[in-house]
């Protein structure tokens, strides 16, 4: 489980592994009842015919901690779990065999282990959710960034200066952790990071928009200034020291907002952005400013 990307994946081959095991079939969901199983979670085979019936006998009530039952010609197991601010867990189990109780304490062992890794998951993502950083980069997010640019932007308007948006995406850097490995993933980005952040000015802010997309904004920046900035931030693109050594291109698109320019909003300047470096790409360009309205 620990092994896997996401929680997920791992609670799927964590039950692989079990259903090899102990030559059964495994139907894990997330339910208020046992027979409306409205989020299936994992599901080895169809349910045989007859355990709808048998379910809808019980309720998915949490003093029944095991529940067992023999229905067409299979013994069946149903482990129930609560998790904290979600629906509970239900780990349906069959075979051919009757479960003994080692067995028994063995399943209840391990959902109670996956309801653990929900529960943490579930936590996780209401704090992303609610959140202006990313947390695996200690960057802003784009609801953090877009926050810290209208805050800024009253001041660059009385002080009439400039300030520039752009987008760095980095192709490739997503895919280290599949071929290099976790760990490696984790030190290419925060590498990546490192060098974007030597390319601007301690005060500019920094957001990290998916795996391999970043927003810089750089206060009091015009567009001659920051296409030099940009000429120099892609020449050599993103170098990653890990074993072996990556090197990653690194491609632009930039977008100027002039002093006292109130319909170039935080989303409008994202939104021109993103399209000149897309248009950028497209034309096999290293940057791009966005020049015309789309």
């Amino acid at each position: 489980m620990r092994s896997a990307i996401l929680p997920r994946l791992g609670i799927a081959a964590a039950l692989s592994k079990v259903q090899e095991a102990l030559g059964a079939e495994c139907l894990l969901f997330s339910s208020f009842t046992a027979s409306d199983h409205s989020l299936i979670l994992h599901q080895s085979a169809p349910i045989p015919e007859g355990f709808q019936n048998e379910l809808q006998r019980y309720d998915f009530l949490l003093n029944h901690d095991v529940i067992q039952f023999f229905s067409a010609a299979r013994h069946a197991l149903l482990v129930c779990e609560a998790i904290r601010s979600q629906a509970p867990l239900g780990l349906l189990c069959w075979k051919e065999t009757p479960w003994s109780a080692e067995e028994i304490e063995f399943i209840r062992t391990l959902l109670a282990f996956i309801a653990t890794l929900q529960d943490l998951e579930g936590l996780h993502r209401t704090v992303l959710k609610g959140a202006h950083y990313d947390l695996s980069s200690n960057l802003l997010n784009w609801e953090g960034l877009k926050q810290e640019m209208e805050r800024r932007i009253p001041r660059l308007d009385r002080d009439c200066l400039a300030a520039t948006l752009m987008i760095a995406h980095v192709p490739g850097l997503s895919e280290i952790t599949q071929t290099h490995g976790f760990q490696a993933g984790e030190e290419a980005l925060t590498q990546c990071v490192a060098l974007l952040r030597k390319a601007v000015r301690p005060t500019d802010a920094i957001a990290r928009l998916s795996g391999n997309m970043f927003a810089l904004w750089l206060d009091g920046g015009d567009r001659f200034a920051m296409a030099e900035r940009a000429e120099r931030m892609t020449a050599h693109g993103i170098p990653i020291l890990i074993n072996p050594p990556v090197h990653l291109p690194l491609h632009i698109g930039l977008m100027c907002r002039e002093a006292n320019d109130p319909e170039n909003t935080a989303d409008n300047l994202l939104e021109r952005a993103s399209q000149a470096l897309q248009t950028g790409e497209e034309e096999q360009k290293k940057w791009r400013f966005s020049h015309e309205a789309p």
